[in-house]
This record gives C-alpha cells, sequence and structure tokens, in this order.
C-alpha cells in the first residue's frame, strides 16, 4: 500500500505501521497531510534520497537509525530525535536493514507552520535532541484525532503547533537566559508529576528568592503560573481532541480531582470543561 504527497511516494504500509491520518480536511491553518506510527518494525523508505513539498517530523521513541543529507553527511538518530525535514529538502532517513525502531511521524503543510519556520520553530534539517524530552504521548493523542469539521481540523493542527513550539530551544530569540530557559523546560515537562519549585532553582543554581522574581522577569509570570497555564494548555488540547472525560484529565495532569480541575479551567478559560468542549 502506498501514500503520495506531491509526486513523492512517502510511505509503504505493513502490519506494525499504523497510519492515522490521511489527507486531513484543508483548512485556513494548513493540512495535516499524513500522520501516523512505527512499531518496532523497520521503516520501508525509499534507497535513493527523496524530496517533499511538506514539513515532515519524525520523532523516535525507541530504536536507533541515521539521518542523510543532500551532501551524502549522516547523523546518527537515537531513542528521542526529533528529525525535522523543511520543504524541498533532498534527505532520507531510517533504520539499518533489518533493524528496527518505534516512530511518529507525520507530515503537513500550511502557513502556520510557515511562519513557525520563519520565526525559528521548527528549525533546520536532520535529527536533533530537545532538551526537554518531547512528549511522545502527547503528540499520539494530537496525531490520533479525527476532525470531523474545519474548526476541529484547525485545533488539530494548533494542538500540532503547540508540541512544536514545546520542543523548540528556549533562550536565543527569546531572551531567556540559560538558567531560566532550562527552568522552563522543567516545568513545562511531565504535567502530572508533582514538582519542587524549590528543586527547580536549586537545579538552575539560583535561590529560590532570585529564581522566582527572574523567572517572573524574564518569562513574564512567575513559576506556579506558568506550569499551570501549561497544565490547562494541556487539558484544552485534551477536551477538544479526545473522548477522555474529565475525571480521566484531571487525574492525567495531576490535579487533586474532577471539581478542582473543573474550578482551575474555568478561571483560566471562563467557562467549564463540558461547555469549552461544546464550543
Amino acid at each position: 500500500m502506498a501514500f503520495l504527497t506531491g509526486t513523492c511516494t512517502f510511505w509503504r504500509v505493513d502490519a506494525r505501521t499504523r497510519i492515522v491520518v490521511s489527507d486531513a480536511p484543508v483548512t485556513r491553518l494548513g493540512q495535516l497531510v499524513l500522520a501516523g506510527e512505527v512499531v518496532d518494525e523497520e521503516p520501508v523508505m525509499p534507497s535513493s534520497l527523496r524530496v517533499m513539498d511538506a514539513f515532515v517530523i519524525s520523532f523516535v521513541v525507541d530504536g536507533y537509525g541515521s539521518y542523510r543529507h543532500a551532501d551524502g553527511h549522516e547523523q546518527p538518530i537515537t531513542p528521542g530525535a526529533l528529525t525535522v525535514v523543511e520543504p524541498g529538502q533532498p534527505h532520507w532517513y531510517g533504520t539499518a536493514p533489518g533493524e528496527r525502531w518505534t516512530e511518529l511521524f507525520a507530515v503537513f503543510s500550511g502557513p502556520l507552520f510557515d511562519t513557525l519556520a520563519e520565526v525559528g520553530v521548527i528549525k533546520g534539517v536532520g535529527p536533533r535532541h530537545p532538551r526537554s524530552a518531547p512528549s511522545a504521548a502527547a503528540l499520539r493523542t494530537v496525531l490520533s484525532a479525527t476532525p470531523r469539521s474545519q474548526l476541529a481540523a484547525e485545533h488539530q493542527l494548533l494542538a500540532l503547533a503547540d508540541w512544536l513550539v514545546d520542543t523548540a530551544e528556549p533562550g536565543g530569540a527569546s531572551g531567556l537566559s540559560p538558567a531560566i530557559a532550562t527552568a522552563v523546560d522543567r516545568l513545562a515537562a511531565d504535567l502530572a508529576a508533582p514538582i519542587s519549585l524549590r528543586t527547580v532553582a536549586a537545579e538552575v543554581g539560583l535561590p529560590y528568592d532570585t529564581f522566582r522574581r527572574r523567572f517572573t522577569g524574564e518569562v513574564g509570570t512567575s513559576p506556579l503560573a506558568f506550569r499551570n497555564g501549561r497544565r490547562l494548555q494541556r487539558a484544552a488540547t485534551l477536551l477538544r481532541l479526545t473522548d477522555m472525560t474529565t475525571r480521566e484529565i484531571a487525574r492525567t495532569l495531576g490535579f487533586t480531582d474532577e471539581f478542582h480541575f473543573s474550578r482551575r479551567f474555568r478561571a483560566h478559560f471562563g467557562l467549564p470543561p463540558r461547555d469549552y468542549r461544546r464550543s
């Protein structure tokens, strides 16, 4: 079985390659052309370099492989590697013959992602290891949604963009100092786990009061408000893209219970989770 993007065969599918999206609706923001998962299998790729007319991302959860650039230079791909390919870039990536990996992949295009590339969120070509490990579960949730309308398809694209923003390196153009950039990574990771702000301050080498003051000054919100905002934004994504109950979402994101979650959600977004899901 083959899927096409432009003039290029993207993937042949076997029993362990699961396609979850193929030709999603075209929207004002763009289109999710193809998405899926290779589960403990050798990816079937063309032997020569290929050129796509859309963005490609590959997130390897387990296993090893390599990425080949147009000049023949190769880079290793190891667990946790996020490979990004911009449109028009000749490339090849995959495992050695007979080797397997587990990988989430997506092909997408549109003005939303063109803008992310222009500002450096989608950056470079080839594999990299974001300092804060991306969430495979979050990406799987986003990619496995089945939009029933143009609006729902746009929410899916925004959720994918949000995931990509999470993988972008802070600092540099963002103006964050190395210590606060590291703290942002820590506070944005594993949103369900309990975390001590004093421990984070110690990890980045700052006294707690200095850490709070500098974080608020550089990020524009306090460390606790930043983390809570990220948790609630993830909850909004789950409400839009899944059928999870408020109880399941509360448990997944570490809220005390669904009532606590609902109160916090309403205070943040101005309406309760049930109404947000229906809007």
